[in-house]
């Protein structure tokens, strides 16, 4: 089966009695089609699935899709990452997400089709395969709306604590993480009117890593993107993701992810289609021009200069 992408919608099927393991990063968003099958999850009552049904199933929740042992099952999934939506989610959801990842119990919702998330499914599945900016943020509306009710639960509760955590509490659920990647120490001091080394200690305490660890991670993570969905020069990604230094950004990378950016390119960037896409396959690809919300984060990441000195 074809490999879980960012907000691309794949179409799949299962023959009777088979077995689908999805595997990887983010939340599952998946859509019975048509047959018949079942839900297999640790610690989950194993569930029913007809046609229309729609399950969400956050990251890490190992869960099996068995079809019906009379006919087989057909499909409409696609993944969400939160870590690639440094420009959406601010800050401080993006720490939210990232938090307790080997949770014994990950979050798993069902809906029926016959209500909102299942029928706004349904419209997703029947957009035209050309439509696919709008397709995207179509799949990203209904998992936003879909996990609405536990998208703060577990989230730490206030405490009495001095004004500048509070500002910086405030700060960071504000500032999307794609401008938190830019901002330089003294303007995050500037804006909580503290001196940077007691920026640098509350948030290292709030987030349990440097400001600057948190940068270079932002950066690595849209910069892994990038190569796995755009034919973009090597030099151009490391611009746009924040790196003015191209040996700087290939060192960096191969230390964060084991290979180098051109073999990650290798192994992660799709051939091109040889036409279209057949048998109700809808493919919501990434175009390989950036959109006007990220070319804003690449213009300002191209000011910001990591020295290689990290």
């Amino acid at each position: 089966m074809p490999a879980e992408r960012h907000l691309i919608l794949q179409a799949k099927e299962l023959p009777p009695s088979g077995e689908w393991s999805p595997m990887g990063p983010g939340w599952l968003c998946l859509r019975v089609a048509e047959g018949q099958g079942y839900w297999l999850q640790s610690g989950v009552p194993v569930r029913s699935l007809t046609g229309g049904d729609v399950i969400l199933a956050g990251g890490g929740a190992n869960g099996t899709l068995r079809a019906s042992q009379l006919g087989p099952i057909g499909i409409h999934s696609f993944t969400v990452q939160p870590r690639l939506l440094a420009g959406v989610l601010t800050v401080a959801e993006g720490h939210l997400f990232e938090a307790d990842p080997n949770v014994s119990s990950p979050p798993v919702l069902f809906f029926a089709a016959t209500e909102k998330v299942g029928e706004k499914f349904a419209l997703l599945v029947g957009r035209p395969a050309e439509d696919q900016l709008t397709g995207r943020c179509a799949c990203l509306e209904l998992w936003s709306e879909a996990i609405a009710g536990l998208r703060f639960n577990g989230s730490p509760a206030p405490v009495s604590e001095d004004k500048l955590r509070e500002r910086l509490r405030q700060l960071v659920g504000q500032i999307p993480e794609s401008e938190l990647a830019v901002h330089s120490l003294a303007k995050l001091a500037e804006q909580l009117h503290c001196s940077e080394r007691h920026f640098s200690r509350i948030f290292r305490e709030e987030f349990g890593a440097s400001l600057r660890a948190r940068q270079v991670e932002l950066r690595l993570q849209r910069a892994r993107h990038l190569l796995a969905s755009t034919h973009t020069k090597i030099i151009n990604v490391a611009m746009e993701s924040g790196f003015r230094h191209l040996g700087l950004f290939n060192s960096m990378f191969k230390k964060r992810f084991g290979m180098t950016p051109s073999q990650w390119r290798r192994q992660n960037l799709p051939k091109p289609p040889a036409g279209r896409p057949r048998g109700g396959l809808i493919r919501l690809g990434r175009p390989a021009v950036a959109q006007s919300a990220e070319g804003a984060f690449s213009s300002a990441a191209e000011e910001f200069s990591l020295k290689p000195t990290l």
